[in-house]
């Protein structure tokens, strides 16, 4: 019997405890869970299927865009699948559980800075763990003229992962992707990229210009494992 909830498929325990020691020398023991207790939360589905088929088989709380890039290094090593989630509050388009069994889930709530908001031009640059009801709360407390577009799943939500899985809201703002401009992701190489005039040295106008030069790519990561959102930003 293994000593772990799930294991990813095709990894063997040795493998799989190997690679969460690294994890654990990363981030320290805390912050990478493997007993059933702290799992429990992310078995939680919104599809009729049996809990088994998505159990997790870890989690992992990341707090800076450095130790994402470490994790991917490590997943890429060991061949453990990531599932990544900001509140894991976006009932209806996807919970917290894993889409298969055994995946890590990567939980993004740690990561809550509203980095900057701009009152004047009416957006704002956040981190995954930030949500609707943070938003409003630093709106009221600055006094700023600014309001957010609440999705279905409650302001415990998040912008960025609503936005990712092409949520709505309902107001003329609703289509939330429709009003993003600018994110920041990881890739699967562990790469970094900023999209529109973000990837522009010095650029002073990443959420106030969408397209940038070259293709836009936006879209390929919401609903999407092409890679993980770490800043966005909100119009």
């Amino acid at each position: 019997m293994s000593r772990f909830v799930a294991l990813p498929q095709g990894v063997s325990e040795a493998t799989f405890a190997k690679a969460i020691q690294e994890y654990r020398a990363l981030l320290g023991e805390g912050r990478v869970r493997t007993d059933p207790a702290s799992l429990q939360s992310y078995m939680k589905i919104m599809i009729p299927e049996t809990e088994e088929l998505h159990k997790p088989s870890a989690a992992m709380y990341p707090k800076t865009v450095k130790e994402i890039q470490a994790i991917v290094a490590i997943a890429n090593k060991y061949k453990t699948p990531l599932w990544t989630v900001s509140t894991g509050k976006n009932m209806g388009y996807g919970s917290s559980a894993p889409a298969t069994r055994g995946q890590i889930v990567l939980d993004l709530k740690t990561m809550k800075k509203i980095i900057h908001v701009d009152e004047e031009l009416g957006y704002c640059l956040v981190e995954p763990g930030v949500t609707y009801y943070d938003l409003q709360q630093h709106f009221k407390k600055h006094k700023m003229n600014l309001w957010v577009d609440v999705p279905a799943p409650s302001a415990m939500a998040s912008p960025m992962g609503n936005t990712a899985d092409r949520g709505v809201g309902y107001t003329p703002y609703g289509e939330h992707f429709l009003f993003s401009c600018g994110m920041e992701v990881v890739l699967a190489n562990g790469d970094v990229i900023r999209t529109g005039t973000g990837g522009v040295p010095n650029s002073t106008s990443w959420q106030a210009n969408k397209w940038g030069y070259g293709p836009y790519v936006d879209g390929i990561f919401t609903q999407s494992n092409y890679g993980i959102l770490t800043k966005l930003g909100v119009c």
